[in-house]
């Protein structure tokens, strides 16, 4: 075990080993690189417990700072945020997406996205906590991110257990999901990289990092996010709509197996994200003019 300071709460060595890895990639200067890793279970199961726990162990590595202001909720907030600075430790809390509409959803997902995209050579450490990593896109599940860590109670009953799900596997659990609508983490969990996590957000637990982190404060962000949910109306640029209507369009077109894969290799998506973006429809009528 590792043993955290200036708390000296636990985390387990095989799971440093892989997070080590990762702070190695992102603070390199040569490639420059991030480092993305989920954080993945049931509301209420520990991915902000476990992954703020993670952020203070990179921030002990690295020297970056790590703290409540470094939680996020609001996606576009986080994205100014990591676009304007570079080495930054973050975390984007997922604030029951589970309740937003499938188009609100799709929203995030993008914004989400365009977020990995635009973050590659910025070297920050990026932890997304997302209840359901089927909600997601295969670029979010496994091509970005270096693995993902899924939280659970044991027998339903005994909370704070984690698995940890290496890159390579990740396309397996997200393809098993696409396939089979099974969640298979036992079957693609990494045998030697498993146990429980430190409760360090509970104010009873001796080494708990209260003293560092903000709660009120993080109490009042996420609730203000809880409220804004449902409430905020597609703001994506006439531009972004005609964009993304032009995408659908060729989706559409690609209506034989061999056009979806001529599609997926010129735009380096899966035939399975063709097919589904085939179906979406269009902000605009498909013959009128959207130049």
């Amino acid at each position: 075990m590792v043993h955290v300071p200036p708390f000296n709460y636990p985390i387990e060595d095989r799971l440093i080993q892989k997070i080590d890895l990762m702070i190695k990639r992102c603070t390199q200067n040569t490639p420059k690189r991030d480092a993305v890793l989920l954080f993945e279970g049931a509301e209420g199961e520990g991915k902000t417990t476990y992954s703020v726990a993670v952020g203070y162990y990179v921030a002990w590595r690295t020297g970056r700072e790590f703290n409540h202001t470094k939680v996020f909720f609001d996606l576009r907030k986080m994205i100014d945020h990591l676009k304007s600075t570079d080495n930054q430790i973050v975390v984007w809390d997922e604030p029951a997406l589970q309740s937003l509409s499938k188009d609100a959803l799709s929203v995030i997902v993008k914004d989400l996205e365009r977020l990995l995209l635009m973050a590659r050579k910025k070297r920050h450490f990026i932890m997304i906590n997302i209840a359901y990593f089927n909600k997601f896109s295969e670029y979010i599940v496994w091509q970005r991110p270096l693995g993902m860590v899924h939280v659970y109670s044991r027998n339903e009953i005994q909370p704070g257990r984690f698995v940890y799900i290496r890159k390579k596997n990740l396309e397996k659990l997200w393809y098993d999901w696409k396939i089979k609508h099974k969640r298979n983490y036992r079957r693609y969990c990494s045998k030697g990289i498993r146990g429980t996590f430190p409760d360090v957000m509970n104010p009873d637990y001796k080494n708990n990092v209260l003293s560092y982190f903000d709660m009120d404060y993080y109490e009042r962000e996420k609730d203000a996010a809880i409220m804004r949910i449902g409430a905020e109306k597609d703001k994506r640029s006439h531009r972004e709509k005609v964009m993304e209507d032009r995408w659908t369009i060729m989706c559409k077109n690609a209506n034989t197996p061999q056009k979806r894969e001529e599609l997926a290799k010129f735009s380096g998506k899966s035939v399975i994200t063709i097919t589904r973006d085939a179906k979406r429809p269009l902000f605009f009528d498909e013959n009128e003019e959207i130049a």
